[in-house]
């Protein structure tokens, strides 16, 4: 299956260049178109031998193609401002280094949005769908600070203590000294006081424990968000039956002006799409009008009088083709 990819760059030179790398890393040079505006213009001079619009020449597919559509104002406007598109065909195992090499370059890309299986010209459009994973993650949410400090407090207890002390006492006395007794010989002794006093010591000991524990308890919490999906919506109705008379209404309408209907074509398409949309409520132009200008003016800014006629003519079309 081959992929198309488009990249928009600011010059031809750069895409050129771009051109130049992705053939050395072995891409074919004839899977890549580089147009610009005078290529555009060659191909209008030619238009008589070839069957089909510009972009759809370029893109090598239908220009009514709901796909094609949805980009190509954006092309033309990248041209119209001087730049280049640089298209490149390539297969599935080549598409995801020819994208790295193009996002490298700094062009925008688009990739994925159209595949091709050779001659079947066969349309995937990807549907993208958010799904919501749930994790888990450990966060604070409170505690105990606990720390400890040393105070002094008085104490006092009694304790019973023992003094001694010495007594002299003459008695008088009358009796004969036994024999033997060297009753005048000098002598000395010493009797001692003895008395007790506190000693005070101090021994630590482990009077309460503090124990610190946490209970674990498990709950279920809701979580709501919300996921994206692409829902894809086919309305056959496209612009392409319409070419010829948006072509005449711009010759008309346009002509003084010098403007072409290539460059009109994207104002066409643009309020085609709106008329045509079943989503629209909006059920006549004056009602309509505001918002058109509004996300016509977000992609091309200073152009809604010059375009509006288009878009509203366009508009009508539409509006018509969605009513049959």
């Amino acid at each position: 299956m081959a992929r198309t990819m488009v990249a928009v760059f600011e010059s031809r030179q750069e895409a050129e260049r771009v051109a130049q790398t992705l053939e050395q890393e072995g891409v074919d040079r004839r899977h890549m178109r580089i147009a610009d505006t005078s290529t555009r213009q060659e191909y209008e001079r030619d238009g008589e031998r070839r069957s089909g619009g510009f972009w759809s020449w370029l893109f090598g597919t239908d220009e009514t193609d709901a796909a094609w559509n949805s980009d190509v104002d954006y092309y033309s406007e990248g041209l119209g401002r001087g730049g280049a598109v640089l298209t490149v065909d390539a297969d599935d195992a080549r598409a995801g280094r020819v994208q790295q090499l193009l996002e490298a370059s700094g062009a925008r890309v688009e990739a994925g949005g159209r595949h091709q299986a050779g001659a079947g010209g066969e349309q995937v459009l990807p549907v993208a769908e958010e799904q919501l994973r749930i994790g888990k993650r450990a966060v604070t949410g409170g505690g105990v600070r606990i720390y400890t400090r040393v105070t002094e407090r008085p104490v006092e207890e009694d304790v019973h203590l023992r003094e001694e002390r010495v007594h002299v006492e003459r008695r008088p006395a009358d009796h004969a000294i036994p024999a033997g007794t060297d009753a005048f010989r000098e002598r000395s002794f010493e009797v001692e006081e003895m008395h007790e006093e506190p000693v005070v010591a101090k021994e630590a000991r482990i009077v309460e424990e503090v124990v610190v524990s946490k209970d674990v308890q498990d709950r279920t919490a809701k979580v709501r968000d919300t996921v994206r999906r692409t829902d894809v919506e086919v309305d056959r109705a496209e612009a392409g039956e319409f070419e010829q008379d948006f072509r005449t209404h711009c010759n008309t309408n346009f002509g003084s002006q010098g403007l072409t209907y290539e460059q009109c074509a994207p104002a066409y398409r643009y309020g085609y799409r709106m008329g045509s949309d079943r989503r629209s409520t909006q059920s006549d132009w004056k009602s309509t009008e505001a918002d058109a200008q509004r996300r016509w003016e977000e992609r091309n800014p200073g152009t809604w009088d010059r375009f509006s006629p288009a878009v509203r003519y366009a508009w009508e079309r539409g509006r018509g083709r969605r009513a049959a």
